[in-house]
């Protein structure tokens, strides 16, 4: 087994090797060149026959490499991605503030989201897989020309991975019971959330860009222009999101949000404002991408 970091920032890291003295461990610059890049840098000096992505808050558990490497070994045309949660101390301190409901309560339980269909116990085929924990022949990897680096941001280059996997034929697999914990202590400010929401959203429209079948989904046709061929609750939606995307109106929700946080208003209150806020930011940031992709 070896370790390889790809550094994309700009933090010295060179103690990583006295850390992992003893180790085959090797740390790679690659400074602000990206998600796929870093993954892509990676696997070009990975020297084994299979590569396991980790990205750098992920803490893996007892047994997690083992159970990566067997069930690689038993499923070799796939791409097997880990079950995470969140670490019991992070959920503790941010159960003490609203935001910090709000997104334990949509967004943590994400397995909820999937179309699990059963291989065997604890192994489940999905349609999708991101690369925050996942395993993969290197055959495979190459057979997929590796991840699109046309992505100028993180959040879709794994999904759009995954898809071009799916459609040439390899099981993408969900193992429930292969633990590790998402460390992501610094995502549960509002701001910093509503940013990555505006930015993965950005690469949903060069996702369909790159797979125009991607306009048959929800977020795609709920999202782009109004039109008069769009049914009344899809008109509706796009007409709210128009409004609650006008910088004035942002800005004044999100003030009214942070006044109402430190008041103790009722969270399902405030829960409808960050809903506001997501819906507009995330429009409004479509609708900038939409315009510079497809209408240049």
């Amino acid at each position: 087994m070896e370790v390889i970091v790809v550094n994309d920032g700009t933090q010295d890291i060179s103690f990583l090797l006295d850390l992992f003295a003893g180790c085959p461990l090797r740390v790679i610059k690659n400074r602000g060149r990206g998600a796929a890049s870093a993954r892509n840098t990676g696997a070009s000096h990975a020297q084994g026959e299979m590569l396991l992505f980790q990205d750098d808050d992920i803490l893996p558990t007892e047994g997690y490499f083992q159970r990566h490497m067997s069930v690689c070994e038993k499923y070799p045309n796939s791409i097997s991605v880990a079950n995470c949660l969140y670490p019991e101390e992070l959920i503790a301190k941010v159960s003490h503030q609203p935001f910090g409901r709000y997104r334990l309560k949509y967004e943590y339980d994400w397995k909820k989201r999937l179309d699990l269909k059963g291989l065997e116990d604890g192994l489940y085929a999905i349609d999708s897989v991101a690369s925050f924990s996942c395993i993969m022949h290197k055959s495979t990897y190459l057979d997929l020309g590796g991840y699109n680096e046309s992505f100028p941001y993180a959040g879709c280059e794994d999904a759009e991975f995954a898809y071009r996997a799916r459609k040439k034929g390899y099981t993408l697999i969900f193992d429930e019971k292969n633990i590790c914990y998402h460390n992501e202590m610094d995502r549960f400010d509002l701001s910093s959330w509503l940013r990555r929401q505006a930015t993965g959203i950005k690469t949903a429209v060069i996702m369909c860009k790159l797979h125009p079948e991607g306009m048959n989904h929800p977020t795609w046709y709920t999202n782009t222009p109004l039109s008069r061929k769009d049914p009344i609750p899809v008109m509706l939606l796009k007409i709210k999101k128009f409004i609650l995307s006008r910088h004035i109106v942002l800005i004044s929700i999100f003030r009214i949000t942070h006044v109402l946080e430190n008041i103790n208003i009722p969270d399902g209150i405030l829960f409808r404002l960050y809903n506001a806020l997501w819906l507009g930011y995330t429009y409004r940031s479509f609708q900038e991408t939409y315009h510079e992709v497809f209408k240049k």
